[in-house]
Formats: C-alpha cells, sequence, structure tokens
C-alpha cells in the first residue's frame, strides 16, 4: 500500500540526462586511479627485504605495494601501510601516494580520509600524477576535503595534462555534466577520446555513451557498441553493462535478449551492482530468461550488499524484521547520500520516489522505536525530506504528527495545509482525516458538507473507511440528504473490503431490520463472522446474542453463543463476561459453576459493567463466594445502584446496597467509602 503512492511501477533503466548530472550515470562517478602493479620478477625477496630495512625508500615502497597487490605474499594492508608509511617518512611521494589511496579506499584497514588527503595532497605538489588525479576525486566526492567543483577540476586538469587516462576520464566526466560551468560535451568527448585511443575502458566506455545520445560528437550507436565491445575486452564491467543494455535495446546492434542477459550476467560477475540490480527486474518479469523470483531476490540482495542504493531501500522496505530493515534503508539512505552530486533524486524520477519511500519507513521505524533506538528528532528531519522529495506518505504523516503536536508545536494550520499536500499526492487516508477535521472543527469552522466532500475524496482514492463514513452521513443525513439506500450500497461497499465497523453495521441492520431491510438473522450472522474473522471481539458478543436467542432464521445453539460469548470475554468485552457469568450461574449453555460464574462477574464489575456489579455484589452477600465479605458487597452494590435506569438487576442493587450499607460498622463504612473512591477513580481514567 506504501508503495504505490511513492512509487512509479515504471523505471526507464537506460536514461541519461547529461545537464547537470539529473539522471543516474550509467557510468558512474569520478574514479580513483588504481596503483600499478610492482614490479618484482626480477628482485629476491629477501634482497628487497635488507634493502628496506637498510632505509632504501624505493624497495620499501615495493615491499608496501607486494603486500597491498598480495605480490608472493598474502594481502596484508596493515602490513603494506606500515611499509608505505616507513616510505613516506623517509620522503616517498609515491609511497605517500600509495598509503594515501589505501587509506582513502580502505580495503582491509580503517579509512582515513583526512590522512589520505594529506598524504595525496602532497604527494600532488610534486607532480605526482596519481595523486593529483586522486585529489580531483577527494573534492568532488568531498571525501576527506571540502567538496569544491573547481579544485576537483583543477587538479583533475593538472593530472589528464600528464597523460593519466583517470584523470582524463574523470575530467571529461566534469565537462559533459557542468561542473563549473555550461556542459562542455565536445571538450570532454575529446579527453575522452585522448584516454579511449590509449586503450583505457572507462574513457571508451563515456565516449561510447556520448555516441549512443549524440552528445557532442554526431550520434553513432554503432561507434558507441563498438567502443563498449573494446572495453568489455578488458572486463570493464561497466562496459558489459552497457553491451547488456545494448541488445536489450537494440542500440549499435540488433535485440537480443539471451545477449543482455549474458552480458549483464558477467558484469555481475565482475562486481558492478547497477547489473545485479537490473538482472533482479529480468529475472522478476522473465526477459531474456525463464521468470525466476528466488533468483531475483538473490540478485537484488547481492546489489544491496553491494551498496546499491535503490536495491538496498527495496530490501529494506520488504524485509519483516525491523532491524534487519533499519540496517539496508540506512545502507540505502547512505549510500543515496554519497552520490548525491551524481545521482538525482528528483521526485519527477524513479529513483528519488524509491529513496524517498525508504527514508519514510525507516522514519517510521525511528518514531515508534521498532527494531532502532526511538529518534523523533531523526524521524522528522527523514520525513521532511521524504515529503519534499514527494513521498505523499512522509507527508501525511508530518501532517498528524503537527495535529497531535507529536515530536512538534502542534499546529493545525500547518497540519491542514499538510494533509492537503497528502491527499494530492493521493493518499487517502489524508483527505479522510481532513474529513474528520472539518466534521469536528478542528481544521477551522464545521462544515458537514465539506467534510462529506472530503470524505467522497478519500473515498475515490480507495481509502476504505471513508467509504464507511459515507454510508453514515447518508443514513445520519450529515450534510447530504438521507438515503436508506445509498447508506447501504456505502456500507456493503466497504463491508465486501474488509472495514470491521460497516460488517457491524450491516449485521446489526440485518438482525434489526433497519434502513428498509428485512430481519434476517442468518444475514447478521454472516456480517459478523467477517467483522469476527478480522479480530473484532464485540462482533464475536453478538454472534453468541444470535445463538442464545434463536429465531425463525437460526436455531436456537446455548452453547455455542457461550463459546463466542467465551471469545469476547476472554478479549476484554465487559458485557460478553458478564453474559459468561449468567451462563455458569443458570447452568444453561455451560455447567452449572458458582466458581466460573464469580470470577467472570467480578471480570465484569472491574470493567465498569453495573449489572455484573450488583450480581457480584449480591453473591458476596449471600456469602457465594465463602468470603461474606459485607463492605466487598456493599461496593459493588452501591456502584451498581449509581447507575441504575431500570434494568432488573440494577433496581434490585438499589435495595440490596441500601440494605448492606445498613448492616455496617463505622469503620466498615469507612472502609467502604475508599473502596468507592477507589472505583470511581478507576472508572474516570478509563
Amino acid at each position: 500500500m506504501y508503495r504505490a503512492v511513492c512509487a512509479s511501477v515504471a523505471i526507464v533503466l537506460t536514461a541519461w540526462v547529461p545537464a547537470g548530472l539529473a539522471s543516474p550515470s550509467p557510468s558512474g562517478g569520478p574514479a580513483l586511479p588504481q596503483s600499478p602493479r610492482p614490479a618484482v620478477v626480477y628482485r629476491q625477496w629477501n634482497d628487497l627485504m635488507h634493502k628496506a630495512v637498510d632505509g632504501d625508500v624505493a624497495a620499501a615502497t615495493e615491499i608496501g605495494r607486494m603486500y597491498a597487490d598480495g605480490i608472493d605474499t598474502p594481502p596484508d594492508a596493515a602490513e603494506a601501510a606500515r611499509w608505505f608509511g616507513r616510505a613516506a617518512d623517509l620522503g616517498s611521494d609515491a609511497a605517500r601516494r600509495e598509503l594515501g589511496l589505501l587509506l582513502l579506499r580502505g580495503n582491509g584497514i580503517e579509512k582515513d580520509p583526512e590522512r589520505a588527503a594529506s598524504l595525496l595532497r602532497q604527494a600532488a605538489d610534486a607532480g605526482d600524477a596519481e595523486a593529483e588525479a586522486a585529489l580531483g576525486v577527494i573534492y568532488a566526492y568531498g571525501d576527506g576535503l571540502p567538496r569544491d567543483w573547481a579544485l576537483a577540476v583543477e587538479w583533475s586538469r593538472r593530472a589528464a595534462e600528464q597523460d593519466n587516462p583517470w584523470a582524463q576520464a574523470n575530467l571529461g566526466l566534469y565537462l559533459e555534466t557542468g561542473r563549473t560551468g555550461a556542459p562542455a560535451p565536445a571538450q570532454a568527448a575529446a579527453w575522452y577520446r585522448r584516454a579511449a585511443d590509449h586503450g583505457f575502458a572507462l574513457a571508451q566506455v563515456r565516449l561510447g555513451l556520448l555516441y549512443e545520445r549524440g552528445f557532442g560528437v554526431d550520434r553513432d550507436p554503432v561507434r558507441a557498441f563498438t567502443l563498449y565491445i573494446w572495453a568489455a575486452q578488458q572486463n570493464d564491467p561497466i562496459a558489459e553493462r552497457l553491451l547488456g543494455l545494448a541488445f536489450g535495446d537494440g542500440i549499435g546492434t540488433p535485440r537480443d535478449p539471451l545477449e543482455q542477459a549474458a552480458w549483464l550476467k558477467r558484469s555481475a560477475d565482475h562486481g558492478d551492482a547497477e547489473s545485479m540490480y537490473l538482472l533482479s527486474e529480468i529475472y522478476a518479469q522473465g526477459r531474456g530468461v525463464a521468470r525466476d523470483p528466488e533468483q531475483a531476490h538473490d540478485y537484488l540482495l547481492d546489489a544491496a550488499e553491494h551498496g546499491h542504493a535503490l536495491a538496498a531501500a527495496a530490501v529494506g522496505v520488504d524485509d519483516a524484521d525491523p532491524a534487519d530493515a533499519a540496517k539496508w534503508l540506512r545502507i540505502a539512505i547512505d549510500a543515496a547520500a554519497k552520490d548525491a552530486a551524481f545521482l538525482t533524486e528528483d521526485a519527477a524520477t524513479y529513483r528519488g520516489r524509491e529513496l524517498a519511500l525508504a527514508r519514510f519507513h525507516l522514519a517510521m521505524l525511528l518514531l515508534h522505536g521498532t527494531g532502532v533506538a526511538r529518534d523523533t528528532a531523526g524521524a522528522i528531519a527523514l520525513l521532511h525530506h521524504a515529503s519534499d522529495h514527494g513521498c505523499g506518505l512522509a507527508t501525511n504523516e508530518l501532517a498528524r504528527m503537527y495535529h497531535r503536536g507529536d515530536g512538534v508545536a502542534r499546529d493545525n494550520v500547518t497540519a491542514t495545509k499538510l494533509y492537503q499536500a497528502a491527499a494530492a499526492a493521493g493518499v487517502g487516508s489524508a483527505a479522510f482525516d481532513l474529513a474528520d477535521g472539518y466534521a469536528t472543527g478542528w481544521v477551522g469552522e464545521r462544515s458537514s458538507q465539506t467534510a462529506l466532500a472530503w470524505y467522497r475524496r478519500s473515498a475515490a482514492l480507495g481509502f476504505t473507511p471513508a467509504w464507511f463514513a459515507l454510508g453514515r452521513s447518508y443514513e445520519e443525513a450529515t450534510g447530504v440528504a438521507r438515503d436508506a439506500n445509498e447508506a447501504l450500497t456505502w456500507y456493503q461497499l466497504a463491508g465486501n473490503s474488509n472495514v470491521t465497523a460497516a460488517q457491524m453495521r450491516l449485521g446489526d441492520i440485518a438482525r434489526c431490520g433497519e434502513l428498509g431491510q428485512p430481519r434476517n438473522d442468518l444475514v447478521a450472522l454472516r456480517w459478523y463472522r467477517l467483522a469476527a474473522d478480522h479480530g473484532e471481539p464485540l462482533a464475536e458478543e453478538k454472534i453468541g446474542d444470535l445463538y442464545w436467542r434463536g429465531s425463525a432464521d437460526l436455531s436456537r445453539d446455548r452453547a455455542e453463543a457461550v463459546r463466542h460469548y467465551g471469545v469476547a470475554a476472554n478479549r476484554g468485552i465487559a458485557s460478553a463476561e458478564r453474559k459468561l457469568a449468567i451462563a455458569y450461574a443458570n447452568g444453561d449453555g455451560a455447567p452449572a459453576d458458582d466458581a466460573r460464574m464469580l470470577q467472570w462477574e467480578r471480570k465484569a464489575a472491574e470493567a465498569g459493567d453495573p449489572v455484573a456489579a450488583g450480581m457480584l455484589g449480591y453473591a458476596i452477600m449471600i456469602g457465594l463466594d465463602g468470603s461474606y465479605d459485607l463492605v466487598e458487597a456493599a461496593t459493588w452494590l452501591t456502584l451498581a445502584a449509581e447507575h441504575a435506569s431500570g434494568n432488573e438487576w440494577q433496581v434490585q442493587a438499589v435495595a440490596y446496597s441500601r440494605d448492606a450499607r445498613n448492616k455496617l460498622t463505622a469503620v466498615e463504612r469507612e472502609a467502604l467509602q475508599a473502596r468507592l473512591a477507589h472505583w470511581r477513580s478507576a472508572r474516570d481514567d478509563e
């Protein structure tokens, strides 16, 4: 139900709008350069180690690389960091760069973006091209240093002019998307081409995307497809994914769903989270593969575990375990925050709506402390973000909070505006609450006609309680002329949609012959049973009443009546507790049993049933419980007498209570007043 409001059923997976990175980048954001692999084939490990221990900077750096890459030794990031640190302390800019990259990625050691940025800046100031390229990425993501697009472009350009392919690809991306000015796709294409001509896969991918769209170059899908092939031959996962999408959409090649699935699987095998996410869709829908919901879920989970924001959001929204749901939703939100500069959360996009929905669900967990520590302030921040990004459910929850003053200052003016916005976004319960506001006057001036209009709006949005409210409006002539047929129609719509209040009312109509309908206990029984099946304990009592009384439509069955009274009584319905007591008192529908009679009488009396109070007081007065506690008897008889309304037991309670009190001593009268005060207070609290 939640998903329908905040999410679209369709998703354009290959969309790419260049201006300002307005939609997800098929080729990702700026990429960190990879460290060169150590060239140690001609060195002996022991000789290298001796040189490093003796202070040879190059040897120490090389050992660090060997530990980092697992060359002639198991990979050990901590040991690599130690040797890089030793070489950096001895003045090696290459070691500073390698240690900075290690700390920035955090593979095998704790991430330290601030220290990484400092080390990389030192190496970059010395002219190290890889460090310059990495520094450009740091400024782009704001990871270890404040985000600064101008500096991201400057450092990337320095490295690009030294022919660093990573920097050339990143600089092309900044120019293409207009990070520091108007988009310049032709200049981007030139930088992509320089790196692509040297066989750099990421640049080939991005240049291919320009050819696919005709952005900065003449549109040439075949050229794009060829570039994707070249990059895929280097096992580049993004190229493999784009090849899959090209086969799926017929870009530069005939459509081929089997090839699409094959390339996406290859990309997923190489760790591409987006391909995993796409495969989950393909297996869920059976496009090019046999439909397999289990495989679809496995790919979705894989994508989530690889940090894919939409996959993690989907897993979190659907996870039945609140703690696990919160974990996945946080992963989704954290991933979205990291990608915010490159991937849009516009409410008009599928991505924006899904992430807004994820924030709404996490907010609800935080609001109620379900599976996580309660955090009202955090929940409100998430709700505002989700509401601002088009999630009507979040807007509706904020409206409720402002109306109730829950976590925010109570403000019905703000609540009304939020409810209106949520209703405009398609949230039926928001329209229903507005109707209630106009009916009761908390919105402003009471207006049954305006309330009716909002009930109609809520009903049109499929909010089934509004159907019952419309039925009640027509029955009670509230804001509209009385119309029994119209009332019955709305009640039946609501009842058939499992609105228990409507099912109960329909049962009463059939039992009593109201709204022009003939009396029919079988019809009443059917509606009450539907309500009982949906957990309504009062329906159990009413079923018991039908069987207790019997009619031409339904044979009397006191035992069946007692069974239903028992269900209602065990769920706290005081009148059913009293009816059970009567059954045990008279041995009617159940064996006569004074102990059980007293048990149920007391439960009903303590719940505030005055008839049960009179029965209990009388039973104690005549000694049925063996206590002969006259103060206790007088207490219950007095409480019953205070609510006397002509019922036989209550009328008798007046006389019995007078009789009991007349027999009390002065001390006992004081005890009576104390007990009466206790029970009156308890009832007032209820």
